[in-house]
C-alpha cells in the first residue's frame, strides 16, 4: 500500500504519520497484492476538534471515512472502525447481491472479513423510492433547480455533452459534479 499523509492547517508530526500507517497497515491484508493501492490520510484541525480523512483507492474500489475527534489519535481509530464498517457491508452486498459483481472488490479478499448481522438491516433504511425524468441544463441551471429544491444533490443531463450528471453541496458549502460516462 501506497501512503500519503497530508495535514491542512496542521503540521502532521512523526508520531501522527507513524500512528497512521500503523494502523491503516491493518487493511494491507484485505487487498489483493496484483493491484495498486492508494491510502491518502489528511489531518485538519477546526475550532475545537480535529479531523481524520482516509481515502483508500484501489483499482475498483474506494473507500472513504472522515470523522471528528477530540484529538487525532482517537479520530484515527474512529475513522478505522468506519472503514472497517464500509468493508463488511461491501461483503454482506457481494453475498445478498442476485448478480453479483465480481467486478465490485474483485482486489478485495473479503472473505477474510468476519461477518456481521447487522449489517443486513441497512435495506430497511430505504423509506422512499422515486423516479424522476432526466431534463437537459447547463450546470447553472441545474444549480439553481438544485437550491430551490432545497436538495444536497441534483441529477440532469448536460445539454451540451449529453451525459449524465449528478451535481452535489460538498461539506465545505461548495458544490461538485459528477459526469457520468457510459
Amino acid at each position: 500500500m501506497e501512503y500519503q499523509i497530508v495535514g491542512r492547517g496542521i503540521e502532521v508530526t512523526p508520531a501522527m504519520r507513524s500512528a497512521a500507517i500503523k494502523k491503516i497497515s491493518y487493511f494491507e491484508k484485505y487487498f489483493n497484492s496484483d493491484y495498486p493501492v492508494r491510502c491518502v490520510v489528511t489531518f485538519s484541525v477546526g475550532h475545537l476538534d480535529q479531523t481524520v480523512e482516509i481515502n483508500i483507492h484501489s483499482k475498483e474500489t474506494d473507500l472513504r471515512a472522515k470523522v471528528q475527534a477530540s484529538d487525532a489519535y482517537e479520530a484515527i481509530d474512529l475513522a478505522m472502525d468506519k472503514l472497517e464498517k464500509q468493508m463488511r457491508k461491501m461483503k454482506t452486498q457481494l453475498i445478498n447481491a442476485k448478480s453479483k459483481k465480481n467486478s465490485l472488490a474483485e482486489d478485495m479478499r473479503l472473505e477474510m472479513l468476519e461477518d456481521d448481522p447487522s449489517e443486513n438491516e441497512d435495506i430497511d433504511k430505504i423509506v422512499k423510492k422515486k423516479k424522476i425524468l432526466l431534463t437537459p441544463m447547463d450546470a447553472s441551471e441545474a444549480l439553481t433547480r438544485m437550491e430551490a429544491l432545497d436538495h444536497s444533490f441534483f441529477i440532469y443531463i448536460d445539454s451540451k455533452t449529453q451525459k449524465r450528471c449528478v451535481l452535489y453541496k460538498r461539506e465545505e458549502g461548495d458544490f461538485g459534479l459528477i459526469e457520468l460516462d457510459e
